[in-house]
Formats: structure tokens, sequence, C-alpha cells
């Protein structure tokens, strides 16, 4: 081996040195560009370690170019040179800790692992500068410049190094990155090695080129990140085709199986049915004014619903042969062994009990309520569209009813459904043609003998059938779900109304409204009544507000504070149909309503019926006795009235006062209220007996 004098020594460390600082330069500009398109944390802190480590080889390389010039000059002023190469090795070297860090556990480290770094560099870089003795190469260091140098870097990059080996993947990348770290931590251990075994020539010529090495490693370092990424890439794109693949056949939300994938396995639950002899047995469970929970409790809260009706389902101890969810809050439940009608029914009821127990979501208790429709294999279909498509004929007919029940399908329900598809695009071009129109009814006061307000009546005025009857079309409304649209209408009619009295009389008589169930569930209905204020410039005692008793009852927890706010907003609230449906003494106490209205079905029998006499007696002092205003609706005849007085009804409403009018005869009617000397009954008078 040739011998080598300081000048070439100088002159190797110099070249070294200044390649090592470009390429690192050049790499930090690269692993910004990366990090610009990959937005991966790792690239931009090693990115930072290659522009710490620039430097500080540039500082090494003038040192050693400043040396073959004037030697002594430059040992004068070297040791404050190093002091602030090593200081900035340092913090390339917590660059790259952090920058492991990110790369496997994929989170960005917490800012103050930031200005430990910062410390500990300058912390380092301080000891080394009152340590080291003054030097120009490697080659005349002293052993504790080669410790600061060699040892502290060549251990963290091991330490580093063997981290990334353990705790990544597999992939050619991160172990050829793992790998680069690993060799310049042994690489270091060799020269610090060298330092202390190895004298004279050889140990000039591993000082000298230890650097070009260095560069050669880097290089292989680049290589690796390079081929990570592009394995990263490959790995995501192969994740994303195995998401679309999944998401193709499961919901996305729960889990659980989606439409498409539930019409693909059900021929093959019927192959097996059939083979073996076994009925199948579909059943659709939607959920009940789902809408109102997710306006109460926000999309997130309803999610959370979803996903635990979805674990109950699954988690059903009759084992089900799959769950689905085929719509926003419909799931279907396959069975195969189930052949008794009264079993599968009995399934359908414990499903829903399932279902109906409280589920916990943000500190809050929500309550659930279910439908199920039902259909079985060979008895209603052979092919999946069809089975699911009459249990969900049955679903709907569940529905129906204020309290969702079991329901099988059954021969003719096609027609009916049908009809109800049919007759949604009608309904919807009367409303936006505006066939319905809004009837007003008088009702009276018996103490003071006087008109008290209206109720608002709705008709449709078809134009080919002529004028049509609530009972012609409301059902239908209520099954397509068009219930919330319509009550908005009559809503902003009834207020439209009060608006244009207020101009024309200079007063108001009061209009009740009866909405449909799902508007008493959420505060969207306040939000409402809110803005009919803002927009008509009424007062919340104009309107009063019905619901019919079944909806009150049926979902008590809901709809109480939301009554509650309506009756502290100046709104009267009213129990429409009362005495046909199964309220207790409790619940009616607890009501915030100021007015109970009973049901046309107890007057109409009443001069003949001791029974209904003794019923309304009773309801009147239990009403009153609860500080509630009593209304009999349908009197028809000169006695029902004298008996309703004689029991202390406070008012009431039938055609034998008035049948349901227009409003320009509804004003005529104000008129010779007005010309009578009839003012609207004060609010104290009018709301609460």
């Amino acid at each position: 081996m040739p011998q080598l004098d300081l000048i070439t020594s100088l002159a190797i460390e110099t070249f070294t040195h200044s390649i090592q600082a470009l390429f690192l330069l050049g790499f930090a500009a690269l692993l910004l560009y990366y990090y610009s398109f990959y937005r991966r944390d790792y690239l931009r802190y090693w990115s930072f370690a290659c522009f710490a480590f620039g430097p500080s080889e540039l500082i090494r390389a003038l040192l050693a170019g400043s040396a073959m010039v004037d030697p002594e000059s430059t040992l004068g002023w070297s040791s404050g040179l190093q002091g602030i190469a090593l200081t900035l090795q340092y913090l390339a070297i917590t660059f790259i800790g952090l920058g492991a860090s990110c790369a496997v556990f994929n989170n960005k480290p917490k800012q103050y692992w930031l200005y430990v770094a910062y410390a500990t560099s300058l912390f380092g870089g301080i000891i080394s500068y009152f340590w080291l003795e003054p030097s120009i190469s490697y080659t005349s260091s002293s052993p504790n410049s080669g410790f600061m140098h060699f040892l502290v870097t060549g251990l963290a990059l091991f330490i580093i190094g063997v981290f990334m080996w353990r705790r990544l993947g597999s992939g050619v990348g991160p172990k050829l990155v793992s790998a680069g770290f690993l060799s310049i931590g042994i690489k270091n251990f060799i020269v610090l090695y060298g330092l202390y075994a190895i004298t004279g020539n050889s140990l000039d010529w591993l000082l000298s080129f230890q650097a070009l090495v260095t560069v050669i490693i880097i290089a292989a370092i680049m290589v690796g990140i390079i081929i990570w990424l592009l394995e990263s890439e490959r790995n995501t794109a192969v994740r994303a085709i195995q998401r679309a693949e999944y998401l193709h056949t499961h919901d996305a939300l729960t889990g659980v199986s989606n439409r498409d994938q539930l019409v693909s396995k059900i021929p093959l639950f019927i192959e097996y049915s059939r083979s073996n002899n076994r009925h199948l047995t579909i059943m659709l469970v939607g959920i009940s004014r789902f809408k109102v929970v997710n306006e109460n409790m926000g999309i997130r809260g309803g999610d959370q619903v979803l996903k635990e009706i979805a674990r109950r389902l699954q988690n059903f101890y009759k084992q089900p042969l799959t769950v689905a969810r085929i719509s926003g809050d419909v799931f279907a439940v396959a069975f195969d062994h189930l052949k008794s009608r009264s079993r599968i029914k009995d399934l359908a009821v414990e499903i829903q009990s399932r279902i109906a127990e409280p589920i916990d979501v943000n500190d809050e208790t929500v309550y659930i309520v279910a439908g199920v429709g039902i259909s079985r294999y060979p008895q209603h279909g052979t092919r999946s569209e069809v089975l699911i498509n009459k249990a969900t004929i049955a679903l709907t007919q569940s529905k129906e009813s204020h309290q969702p029940i079991v329901t099988f399908y059954e021969r003719g329900m096609d027609e009916m459904y049908s009809h109800l598809v049919d007759m949604e695009p009608v309904l919807r071009k009367a409303m936006n043609d505006n066939e319905f129109q809004l009837y007003l009814q008088p009702q009276f006061d018996f103490d003071h003998q006087q008109l008290c307000g209206f109720e608002a009546l709705i008709r449709w005025q078809h134009p080919e059938r002529g004028l049509l009857s609530p009972a012609e079309f409301l059902p239908y409304i209520d099954q397509l779900g068009l219930s919330a649209e319509l009550d908005d209408w009559v809503l902003n009619e009834a207020a439209n109304i009060l608006m244009h009295w207020k101009r024309l009389f200079g007063m108001c008589w009061p209009i009740a409204v009866n909405l449909s169930a799902p508007q008493f569930q959420h505060f969207q209905l306040i939000e409402k009544m809110e803005r009919l204020q803002q927009e008509f410039g009424i007062e919340p005692e104009w309107l009063e507000l019905e619901i019919t008793e079944n909806v009150a009852m049926s979902d008590l927890h809901n709809g109480m504070s939301v009554i509650q706010r309506l009756r502290e907003m100046g709104y009267g609230i009213a129990i429409d149909d009362f005495g046909t449906g199964h309220s207790s003494l409790a619940y009616l106490r607890s009501l915030p309503i100021n007015k109970i209205k009973i049901d046309r079905s107890f007057i109409s029998e009443l001069q003949h019926s001791n029974n209904d006499v003794t019923i309304l007696k009773a309801m009147i002092r239990l009403a009153h006795g609860l500080g509630k205003r009593v209304i009999a609706e349908g009197i028809e005849t000169e006695e029902q009235q004298d008996i309703l007085q004689k029991l202390g009804c406070d008012m009431m409403q039938g055609y034998f006062y008035s049948p349901p009018m227009r409003q320009q005869f509804a004003e005529q009617f104000i008129e010779r209220q007005i010309q009578g000397n009839k003012k609207p009954l004060p609010r104290d008078v009018a709301a609460a007996y």
C-alpha cells in the first residue's frame, strides 16, 4: 500500500467531503420533492437531516482545503468549525430518528420532540467545542474527536437501523433503507476501532476514504427510498382495489353485506334449502322514524345507532344465514330452518325486542322501534328480487301503524303497493299545482257563547274527481312519507290566512292545525315555527298544534322536549282523538298540553248510550282536574250539545254549528262576530281552564 502524506490525505478528504456535501444537498432537495408529491412525513424529516448533514460536510471540506494552503492558520480556528459541524451532524441524526418514527408508527411526532432535537444537538456541539483538540484532518485528530464524530453517530444510526429493520414490513425498499443506516453505523464502528487499534499508513487510508464509503451507502439509501415509495404506491393501489371489491359487496358503515351481496347469496340459500327440504325466510327490519334520530343526534350519532343495530342482528342468539343492510334504515336477515309461521313470527318479535333495547350514544339514550316484513321460499317466490320485493311490501304494510308490527307478505298486497307507487307522482303534482285547499271549521266556547277559533281541515280539489275528503288521500300521504311536506304546506297556508286576517280585521281568531306524527319527534318543528313567526309576523297564540293521542303516547320520550319547547314559545298544544288510544293518567299528567279534544266516536251515540255519557263525564272531570280545557268534535244535534254542556264541556265543533268552509266564508263568519261586538277570547281564557 503506497505511503499517504498529509497533503494527499487532505486532498482526498476535501474531495470526499465536498462530494458527500453536494450529494446530501441534492438528496435533500429530491426528498422534499417526493414529500410534496407523496406527503410522507418521514421524507420531510429526512430531507431536513440531509440539509443539516450537507453543510456539516462542507465545513469539513473547508477545513481540509484550508489546511492544504495554510495549516497553522487553519489550526487556530478549527475547533469552532468542528463544533458547528458536529452540532449540524447531531441535528441530522435527530431528524433521521424522527423520520424513522414517522415511518414506523405512521404518525407525526409531537412538537416537543423537535425542541428536544434542537436542544440535544446544541448541547452536543457545545461539549465538542470545549472538549475537542484543534485538528485539520482525521489523521491528526485525537481519540476524543473520533468518539464525538464516529461513536455517537454510529451508535445512533445503528439503533435506528435495527429499529426500522424489526418494525417495518418485508418490502425491499424499507429493508434497503434500514440496511443503509445499519451499514453507516457499522462503518463508523470500524473507523472508531481503527483510531484505537491501527496506526501508520493503513489508518491514513481508512480515515481518508471512509467518507467515500458513506457516499456509496447514502446512494443505496436513496435507491431504497425510491423503491419504498414505489412499493407503497403499489400497495396503496392494491388496497384500494381490495377496498373497492369489499365495498361492492359490503356496507361501508356497518360492515354487513349490502343489497347486491344479498341478491347474489339468496340463490345459494334457495338451492341449499331445496336440497335439504328447508324453508328460507327473508326478514326485512325497518327502523321507524330513523330520520328523527339523525336530526336529534346528528349524522354521526345516527351512524352509531346503525352500527349497534347491525351488531345486535349479527349476534342474535338464533344465528342468521346472513345480515345485510339494503338501504339507509332497512336491514335484511335470512333464516333457513324455520317452517312454522308462528315460530317465524315469534322470532321476528324477539328481533324487534332486541332492537328496542336502549342504545347509549354520546351520553344519550336512544330508543328504536322497528317493523318487520317477511317473505318465504318457496311460498312467495324462487328468485332473489322477488323475495326481497315481497318482503319490502310486507314491511311497508307493517309501518302503516304508529307502532310497527310483524307482517307476512299476503296475496293482494302487490296491488296495494302498485297503487301506492302510482299515487306518488300524482300527489306530488297536486302539491306543486296547489290542488290542495284549506277548509276552516268554527269552534265555539260554551261559557262565552261565541266563536273561539277554527280547525284547519285539508281538502283535495282533484281536477277530474272533484273535491276529495282527507280519507281518500291522507293514508297514501302517510305511507309515501309525504306527511312532513303536506304539514309544511298546511302551516304556511294557516300562517298566511292569519296574516291576512290581521291586516283585514286588526285581530285574529286562532287556527288549530293537526300535524303528523314525525313532526313532534324532532326539533326541526321548533325551527319551522320560529320561521313562520318571522316570515308572516304572526303571534304564537294564533296557532294551535294538535297531535293524536296514539302518537303522543307511542313516542313520549322523544316528543316531550319538543312539545315543552313549543309551549314555552307560546303555542297551544292539544291532544286530538282523545279516548281512542291507550293513554294513562301518568302520561296525561306529564304531557305539556293545554287542551283535550274528545273523539267524535263518543259523541255520535251520546243520546242513546249511558256508557258513553259516563265515560265522557269521567274524561271531562279528569281533564279539568289536570287543568286542561275540553273540546268535543262531531256535534250534529242540539241534544248532543245539551248533554255535553251539562257535563261541563268547554268548547264544541261540528256540523250542528257549521261545516268546514272556505276562507272567504270563514271571514264572513268573523265579520258577523265583529258586528255582534265579539272579539277573540283572551289567551288565558281560551287556552286554559
